[in-house]
């Protein structure tokens, strides 16, 4: 029998107890609700079907959860306790829990589970069948106008949201953009996001994929929201010419470019979108697109054609289909999943941690 160690908190008033063993099949989330005790999850409820992405920190996994007589898709992403020690480790990572239970759009994932063991911490977020935005945008030839037009807005609905919880995202990428199985984007992966303050704080960290970075991220002024919306111009650039404005395998390069050249082929695309990119990609972020909020974007004409609150919720078929198989096959899933080394050291308990989502219970 493995050592036990346990931890309390409130969630939605009622307790949580957290219950930790070397032995994965055991961590488990634990409801207490008066005198009766309700199982809400554990990590033997989970089936592990497929290998989904592979990281520095853990990986994540395409997992099925049986319950109340109805099975559901989930991603999992385990992160492994023993390569986050550092302390600004350890804060990201409760930020990015904060983030995902306080997050509520229909273009930011969604937080349905979250526990951990001795060795390991678990998130359990809807499984996105369309899988990265990176593959859809670089699967054609040519991303035809209208499909930018309608992402581009999406992603802006995602970093709105995110903005007025005081996040910085950090990481806009193609990457961290997933696709629902109706072929609308979830913004993903919070791991480099930063929670201020207030809306007048400043981040001072230097961190995100140089690709996409704001020039003033590399300052030692700090920097705010307007950030993402660099990041977004770098984005709309690719989808429009195939890579981020500027780009170079010399990473100082394409950084000091950034800085003194103009934003290149610009020409090339129409007269709304070249005043987009251009007002995007400002190097000064008190004169940048965005400045005064996400909303100053979408005022720009650039979208005009698109019916905005209707595709805040939902209403409007996305450009992205999918084939949908009536029933998903299981045994398609092949690839095998590495067996993680049991660990027998004790490692930190990441308090506050414990998570379930109450309407996911009867999902």
């Amino acid at each position: 029998m493995g050592n036990f160690c346990f931890q309390e908190e409130i969630v939605q008033n009622d307790v949580v107890k957290l219950k930790f063993d070397e032995d994965d099949s055991l961590a488990t989330a634990i409801s207490i609700q008066g005198r009766e005790t309700k199982q809400l999850a554990k990590l033997s409820d989970f089936k592990k079907l497929k290998m989904l992405g592979q990281g520095a920190y853990g990986r994540v996994i395409l997992v099925e959860y049986y319950k109340n007589e109805r099975q559901k898709l989930y991603a999992m992403k385990i992160l492994e306790k023993k390569n986050i020690r550092k302390e600004s480790q350890i804060r990201h990572v409760l930020d990015e829990r904060k983030i995902l239970e306080k997050a509520d759009s229909n273009f930011v994932v969604k937080l349905r589970y979250a526990f951990q063991n001795n060795t390991r911490l678990y998130f359990i977020v809807d499984y996105m069948a369309g899988g990265d935005f990176y593959y859809h945008i670089k699967s054609q030839p040519s991303v035809p106008d209208h499909f930018i037009k309608f992402y581009s807005a999406e992603i802006i609905f995602g970093l709105q949201h995110l903005h007025s919880l005081n996040v910085i995202y950090r990481d806009l990428k193609p990457e961290n953009i997933l696709v629902s199985e109706s072929g609308h984007i979830k913004l993903s992966d919070f791991g480099l996001s930063k929670i201020l303050e207030d809306y007048n704080q400043k981040a001072k960290t230097c961190c995100g994929t140089i690709d996409y970075l704001a020039p003033e991220v590399l300052d030692n002024e700090g920097y705010t929201f307007t950030c993402d919306f660099y990041s977004l111009g770098c984005l709309i650039y690719e989808m429009y010419f195939g890579k981020p404005p500027f780009y170079s395998r010399d990473k100082k390069q394409m950084m000091q470019n950034r800085s003194v050249r103009l934003v290149p082929f610009l020409e090339l695309c129409s007269k709304d979108a070249r005043d987009l990119l251009t007002k995007l990609l400002e190097i000064d972020p008190k004169k940048r697109l965005g400045r005064k909020g996400a909303q100053q974007i979408l005022d720009h004409a650039f979208f005009k054609d698109l019916e905005l609150k209707k595709m805040q919720d939902l209403q409007i078929q996305a450009p992205i289909t999918l084939i949908k198989p009536n029933n998903l096959d299981f045994r398609i899933f092949k690839e095998k999943i590495p067996k993680t080394q049991s660990n027998k050291e004790n490692l930190k308990i990441f308090e506050g941690f414990t998570y379930f989502q109450k309407e996911s219970q009867d999902q």
